[in-house]
């Protein structure tokens, strides 16, 4: 198709005398070479001006496309606001384009592209418009409404196809034929899946609906092509053999076409897999195999439309590296945008072009009855199809089908067929006059339902009421903008106390950011909402009070807005390495299924389900193992016979059992040839020899072996399939030899078949190679398997954790959040109840798992600080993507990693006990001191309200937490007022190998605050508390132990803190950063302490409570201190703040100055060393190292402490 464009193509140009090119002509020993010189007649037509500076021959159609693209881009910048379609001005702007050369001189670009080949316009526009559609379709609410989809594609299309060919051959005037009015019907009937989306995408309405539109139109795109195709070419051509013609066509277009792209799908995502962080070739991969596979589709007689609408429908943002899914929409968007503009142009050029002529009075009666028409139809058979369609999926209300019906836009493919119709041959001036009817009826038709239908769409939405602001959406839109105001107030008192901004104009700062409500509302819903959320006298928040029914509708809001703050969870971790793109895409696709199920939230044991494994692999591995490892008897002694004993050495030599495989392969060889008819005749003596003598190295071979083995020869499996081989063996050759001694019969000749047959049996001997490998590949895919069901419940509760922090922004009232909270916790303890018999049942899988989330965790880190540090001018690009070649590569390496690794043990466990780290006195010291416990499932460690009796390090298994709140030293009297106020009262929690239980009580000396249950067998290493405090005196040199493990538990409270307060900053990231510069202090009962002056960039309320001096405000633990606070008084018995210095107070601290300061009692007079030497972590730049050597006390800003 392509060749023979271009050759025409050339040819039209050189008839035109647009190309001037002068080809060598061969002769004899010599080249003739292109004539550079011209005379002054041959310049005149190539130049416009004497100076030969203007040329006459240039590819206009290069200025066209990119001129049209130039059009596209200032509409959509001047009139946005204008209800008027974009597509419809490019069509007219084409239509006037198309109507000069028929009041003027003919102009050969505009001829030209008037006479553009259909399966050119075709090939170009289609595959971005498909795969975009299909790229962005929701695949798990599509997959729920698959038959409803498939109802309105293709029975639904079929009828609307015979509705409107019978309405057209019934009421048109132009004596058309009934094939001519199905085609027409066909044409028609299709809609654009784009262009039908377009208007109904972001005004409110529900995903169900719009991906219900989307789904039909790409479906119904698919149906028109396969019948199209097959109706014209009944009409047109003689067939011979019509079924079964009929019968392939549709195989090929529907099944194969369904193949291609699903074997398609995994190609490019097997690829993507291996493309490790390069955007530009993930880019050009989805953009050439869109086109690839729809040329090929095509070229094999298959649908390339169902083909490229599989290939969208399987990949998704994260099947393409992390961070790239908004750079990815937006290259297809704009592909998109440009293809549309191009058709509509090329519609508007060819309609003015081959229909001007026949546009008139009557033209425009029957355009105006098509349009009607086309929409009755389409009302028509969603009618009839609706009792169908309410009893699928997600149901049907006909609301619903009103917008289904009024959103069906004709674009690309109407347009595409009737060109291809106007632009073959026609042999009589009637047939001619059909064809371009039928072209404008096809054109006209899509412009207007593009310029009415589109552009009421909305109206009717809102009429249907299926996007009505609700009160819980207009309440949290209200929460949304107050929050907005807040912060910006707050950004104002911040930038007031700038030096260079202190004289700003701040009134009309003020004015100017000013932001409104969205949603525009009358006098009463304003008054209404005020109501709802102020207090009508002192005009304070006041909790909403509700109904039953209004507090129901907030509750289902808060649940969509939760679901969208999981799946932007998952995004997150999947962009950060944290979940890989089977988890990722799981989690994503079950979150986004449950938006659309009115009160059902997420929880674990619904996820279960897509990483339950279906048990086949785990069995066929135990099935396979078990015959090649499992006897009864598996080891015994070498026998003392002498003959005995080198049969035993023999038997197993590894070249025994390489020469017993290769006897194997080459018996292969007779045992083929016996079923071969031509061989088996000519060579029977030499099979029947070949025959005996393997037959024979079978029996020597068993014979070795049981010498060697003796009894326990029988309890192999392996040989006890020999035995079977050599018995079925010496029975064929007794039955040959008996029966040739008897007259032939019929049974005979089946009996020896029949044991021919059977010595098949021998190949497979060579599974003694395959099963060991088949054991290996499956285990890899069971780890696998595992390893995927770790990270969907490591990310589920990740999720959780993260959403649980939002709840005070999403719930709106306080009920609603109260349920939620419960919710979110209910589901997170029972996710890592699972994730600990996930540890319990495959401790090495999820060790190797935690070992890559490390890795991948700190490598992230090194990617943040890198970007600072290239934005900041502190390293050069240069150098920059040099140190960034290199992190790359290491998180390449990642998947190198083991998938199992051994769990480590108590030894290990202890060294890596963060307060104990790189100090290799302590570690000897508490390993000696230490002993190993074990437990039972339901056993109890500790009680709640008992006496602390030491700590725990837990070894292997998984334990319970369950108690009351944590307190953080707060008083009982003080807490009993705070629990009041929290939506749970009561705390559980699971804990696996690696943690620590008991610390914070036995620094305290307080009683224990819950009880601490066996959910498995347990082992832990205890550290009683007598020798606990024995180290803490032992070791008091400063950093001291006990002040390590403050430090240790400061440093999780502090973190957990930030998360609830700011949780839409990446603390994990900043902690590490300021991680030289954080330490604890001690502020004792009744004295005074100075913060926030200066030297601290935030200070966290970790352990008991503290009083405001200025403000008499009281502040409980765990609380993160506000930075108008400047002096706190210590109100507990033990009051802990933990201190994140500033960056330029840690630079400059002065070494001399710290070591000096090392007098005095140890809380309340010193200034405990940074976190990264306290922990033994060289973290230090090279500009501090010096002085970071060093354990910090009190500098010169040191926080005042005052009794």
């Amino acid at each position: 198709m392509g060749f023979s464009y271009f050759a025409e193509a050339e040819a039209s140009w050189k008839a035109r005398g647009d190309l001037n090119l002068s080809l060598p002509a061969p002769g004899p020993g010599r080249r003739t070479y292109i004539s550079m010189r011209h005379n002054h007649d041959d310049d005149a037509d190539l130049y416009y001006d004497s100076y030969h500076l203007i040329a006459k021959k240039r590819p206009m159609i290069v200025l066209v496309v990119f001129m049209s693209f130039l059009l596209g881009a200032l509409l959509r910048t001047v009139i946005k606001e204008v209800k008027i379609p974009i597509l419809v001005i490019v069509c007219l702007v084409g239509t006037g384009i198309g109507t000069i050369p028929h009041f003027s001189a003919q102009i050969p670009i505009v001829k030209s592209i008037a006479d553009i080949d259909p399966v050119l316009f075709l090939h170009l526009f289609t595959p971005v418009i498909i795969f975009t559609a299909a790229f962005e379709m929701d695949f798990y609410i599509f997959r729920k409404s698959f038959w409803q989809v498939l109802i309105l594609a293709v029975p639904g299309f079929l009828m609307n196809c015979a509705f409107l060919g019978w309405l057209t051959y019934k009421i048109n005037k132009y004596n058309w034929s009934w094939d001519d009015s199905m085609l027409f019907g066909i044409i028609l009937s299709t809609t654009d899946p784009i262009l039908s989306v377009a208007s109904v995408r972001n005004i409110g309405l529900s995903k169900i609906v719009v991906n219900l539109i989307k789904g039909e139109s790409l479906f119904n795109d698919a149906t028109t092509v396969i019948i199209f195709e097959l109706y014209r070419d009944l009409a047109k051509q003689t067939h011979q053999e019509l079924i079964k013609e009929i019968f392939i066509k549709l195989i090929l277009k529907f099944f194969a076409s369904t193949a291609l792209g699903f074997f398609t799908s995994r190609l490019v995502s097997y690829w993507l897999q291996h493309i490790f962080n390069d955007g530009v070739v993930e880019i050009i991969l989805s953009f050439s195999m869109a086109y690839i596979i729809f040329f090929i589709a095509e070229w094999l007689g298959m649908s390339g439309v169902i083909a490229i609408c599989i290939l969208g429908l399987l990949l998704d943002t994260v099947s393409f590296s992390p961070g790239l899914d908004i750079f990815l929409y937006k290259f297809w968007s704009m592909l998109t945008f440009l293809a549309h503009i191009m058709i509509f142009l090329i519609t508007g050029i060819v309609l003015a072009q081959k229909a001007f002529p026949f546009f008139n009075s009557r033209a425009i009666f029957y355009i105006i009855t098509v349009y009607l028409s086309l929409n009755l139809t389409r009302g028509l058979v969603v009618f009839v199809l609706s009792p169908f369609l309410s009893r699928l999926g997600y149901g049907f209300n006909w609301r619903w089908g009103a917008v289904l019906i009024w959103s069906g836009m004709r674009g690309t493919f109407t347009l595409n067929m009737a060109l291809g119709i106007s632009q073959t041959e026609s042999k009589t001036p009637n047939e001619f006059q059909i064809k371009t009817m039928l072209l404008l009826h096809s054109g006209t038709a899509s412009l207007l339902t593009l310029m009415i239908n589109s552009t009421t769409v909305k109206r009717l939405v809102t009429t249907l009421g299926l996007c009505n602001i609700t009160l819980p959406k207009r309440m949290a839109m209200h929460n949304a903008v107050q929050r907005i105001r807040q912060m910006e107030a707050n950004a104002f008192a911040m930038l007031k106390l700038d030096r260079f901004l202190a004289d700003a104009n701040w009134t009309m700062a003020e004015e100017a950011i000013k932001i409104d409500y969205p949603y525009k509302l009358d006098s009463e819903e304003v008054d209404q909402l005020i109501k709802s959320l102020r207090c009508p006298e002192c005009n304070a928040n006041v909790t909403f009070e509700g109904s039953s029914q209004q507090i129901a509708d907030i509750m289902e809001e808060a649940r969509l807005r939760l679901l969208t703050a999981q799946i932007a969870s998952y995004q997150k971790q999947y962009n950060s390495g944290m979940l890989n793109q089977d988890a990722a895409q799981t989690l994503i696709g079950a979150a986004e299924s449950y938006v659309d199920i009115e009160g059902k939230f997420m929880n674990i044991h619904e996820v279960k389900t897509y990483w339950e494994s279906k048990g086949v692999l785990v069995k066929l591995k135990k099935l396979l193992s078990d015959w090649v490892y499992s006897v009864k008897e598996e080891t015994f002694k070498a026998p003392k016979n002498k003959f005995l004993r080198m049969c035993h050495h023999m038997v197993f030599m590894d070249e025994f059992e390489y020469i017993s495989t290769m006897m194997t392969f080459l018996n292969c060889v007779p045992i083929v040839l016996h079923f071969i008819p031509k061989y088996s005749s000519t060579f029977i003596l030499e099979l029947k020899v070949c025959n005996y003598y393997y037959l024979a190295l079978y029996i020597m071979e068993a014979l070795f072996k049981a010498f060697a083995m003796g009894r326990t020869y029988i309890f192999y499996h392996w040989n006890q399939f020999d035995l079977i081989i050599i018995v079925v063996g010496v029975v064929d050759v007794m039955i040959i030899n008996l029966f040739k001694t008897l007259s032939t019969t019929y049974h005979m000749i089946n009996t020896i078949r029949i044991f021919r047959f059977i010595r098949v049996l021998r190949i497979l001997r060579l599974f003694k190679l395959v099963i060991p490998r088949t054991i290996y590949l499956l285990e890899k895919q069971i780890n696998r398997q595992l390893t995927f069901r770790y990270d969907i419940a490591k990310g589920y509760v990740q999720g959780e954790e993260d959403t649980n922090c939002l709840i005070g922004q999403i719930a709106g009232h306080e009920r609603v959040y109260q349920e939620i909270h419960r919710i979110l916790e209910m589901n997170k303890q029972e996710a890592m109840k699972e994730l600990g018999l996930m540890q319990r049942d495959y401790p090495e899988i999820v060790t190797g798992v935690k070992t890559k989330q490390a890795v991948q965790t700190v490598l992230n880190t090194a990617s943040e600080t890198l970007k600072f540090m290239i934005s900041g001018g502190i390293v050069d690009k240069t150098e920059g993507a040099e140190l960034h070649k290199m992190i790359l590569i290491k998180k390449q390496q990642l998947a190198t990693l083991p998938s199992t690794i051994a769990p480590p043990t108590a030894q290990e466990l202890l060294r890596n006990v963060i307060w104990l780290q790189n100090d290799k006195k302590q570690v000897e010291y508490i390993q000696r001191k230490a002993t190993i416990l074990y437990y039972d499932y339901g056993d109890m460690i500790c009680e709640e309200g008992e006496l602390p009796q030491g700590i725990h390090l837990i070894v292997s298994g998984m334990i319970k937490l369950s108690g009351s709140i944590p307190r953080y030293g707060v008083s009982k009297e003080a807490f009993k007022e705070i629990r009041a106020r929290l939506p749970i009262t009561s705390y559980t929690d699971y804990l696996v190998a690696g943690a620590i239980i008991g610390e914070l009580n036995c620094l305290t000396k307080q009683e224990m605050e819950y009880s601490v249950t066996c959910e498995t067998a347990v082992q832990t290493c205890f550290i009683s508390i007598d020798d606990l405090l024995e180290a803490f005196d032992k070791f008091l040199e400063p950093p001291s132990l006990e002040y390590k493990i403050w430090l240790k538990l400061a440093l999780d409270i502090a973190l957990r803190t930030f998360k609830e307060n700011l949780p839409n900053q990446d603390w994990n990231y900043k902690m590490c950063v300021q991680l030289s510069n954080i330490y604890l202090l001690d502020v004792p009962n009744h004295t005074k302490c100075d913060i926030f002056d200066g030297s601290m960039d935030e200070v966290i309320l970790v352990h008991g409570t503290v009083l405001d001096c200025q403000l008499g405000q009281r502040y409980y633990a765990p609380f993160l201190l506000p930075k108008t606070c400047h002096q706190v008084q210590g109100t507990a018995s033990s009051t802990k703040l933990l201190v994140v210095r500033s960056s330029e107070q840690g630079a400059r601290k002065n070494p001399a100055a710290s070591s000096s300061s090392t007098e005095g009692h140890y809380h309340s007079s010193r200034r405990p060393a940074a976190l990264g030497h306290v922990f033994g972590m060289n973290l230090s730049s090279p500009s501090t190292i010096n002085s970071d050597l060093e354990y910090t006390y009190l500098s010169s800003k040191n926080p005042k402490v005052k009794k």
